[in-house]
């Protein structure tokens, strides 16, 4: 559900006036029915048992009339895809590497995912729920993806009608970021309220934002494309007007890059260059206390914008503890309100839980 809010304030004593418009998604679900309820606790249970959720485990749902819920996300790297079906196993999933052409070929992968996953259950109903989490900015009207470098042709691609020609239902497509924001809150009671902000480290950088209980994309959809801040390289080199020089910087790559250009080994990768700090590497130590300079400084700017009541770290670099220390190493002087900042509670899985809160909450 869309909503569209215009507040427009006069400047008393002139002629001035200033408007300032709130696009987003509203998070409360258009069929708040028996059955919804029923798919969520469902799908709370079956990722708790499954080990995904923190928690204790609640009494399993009683067998009902429930359909099956999928949840996928379209990474640069690999896909991982969930079904929680209506009865039997709590939880399947699978994952594979995303293909590197993009375009109809990613399309492919990711129905065929969901088919493979369809076949193991003990139903042969075909998902209608479907949630899907993708880099960059999912467009409702076009159904193209804009922003979205490592996913080639998807911006010139109706993928969600794509996909619903292959799939047989048309699934909710969201930014990945922004689903695993909503994950986070949907399905851990400690972000249950407030304003909160996800910080997605891995392959890039992106922020997910939930403002006012509601997702917040933006105008355009890009609201939390945090690897455009102009801050970490030049803004204005041509590879950082593809990327954004904050993801040059903060990602897997940028890492591995720092460490090459402080004096390392080319041969490490991103686990190995934490491990080689971990172990005394005063390189690798430079480089990682680095990111959580270049983190505190997004945080920085992100509470200057919105001010959430709690900050998330997640995904596979910056839900290490690691860049946590770093990070509020370099906060800890900043004047102002503590700083609430977090690890992820779902880990690399944040995104799909996301999808699968989309999925079975009928949100749009």
């Amino acid at each position: 559900m869309w909503c569209l809010i215009v507040v427009t304030f006069n400047w008393l004593g002139g002629s001035r006036s200033w408007s300032w418009f709130y696009i987003g998604v509203t998070l409360h679900g258009r069929n708040a029915g028996s059955n919804t309820s029923a798919l969520v606790e469902r799908v709370r249970w079956a990722l708790t048992a499954h080990g995904w959720r923190p928690g204790e485990l609640p009494e399993p749902p009683p067998d009902a009339a429930l359909e099956p819920v999928v949840g996928v996300d379209v990474g640069g790297t690999k896909i991982h895809a969930a079904l929680v079906p209506p009865a039997g196993p709590p939880l399947i999933d699978a994952t594979v590497a995303t293909d590197p052409r993009g375009n109809r070929e990613v399309v492919g992968q990711i129905a065929a995912l969901v088919e493979k996953l369809t076949d193991q259950t003990e139903h042969a109903e075909q998902p209608r729920r479907i949630g899907i989490g993708t880099p960059g900015a999912p467009d409702p009207v076009t159904g193209t993806v804009a922003h979205a470098p490592n996913i080639p042709g998807w911006d010139q691609l109706d993928v969600a009608a794509e996909l619903e020609s292959r799939l047989g239902a048309r699934p909710v497509l969201h930014n990945d970021v922004n689903l695993a924001a909503w994950g986070e809150r949907f399905w851990n009671a400690e972000h249950s309220g407030g304003d909160l902000a996800f910080v997605a480290v891995g392959t890039g950088i992106g922020l997910g934002l939930i403002l006012a209980d509601q997702l917040h994309r933006g105008g355009h959809g890009l609201a939390g494309e945090i690897g455009d801040l102009p801050f970490g390289a030049d803004p204005f080199e041509a590879e950082n007007l593809v990327h954004g020089p904050l993801e040059t910087e903060v990602s897997g790559r940028g890492i591995e890059r720092a460490y090459v250009r402080a004096g390392g080994s080319a041969r490490l990768s991103v686990p190995e260059i934490f491990e080689a700090a971990t172990a005394g590497d005063v390189i690798a130590e430079r480089v990682i206390d680095d990111i959580g300079r270049l983190l505190a400084m997004t945080l920085r700017s992100v509470r200057a914008i919105v001010d959430p009541d709690t900050y998330v770290l997640g995904g596979g670099i910056g839900s290490r503890p690691e860049t946590l220390a770093a990070t509020l190493r370099w906060l800890e002087p900043v004047p102002g309100p503590d700083w609430r900042v977090h690890l992820s509670t779902l880990g690399p899985r944040a995104t799909v839980a996301g999808a699968l809160a989309i999925a079975c909450s009928d949100m749009g």
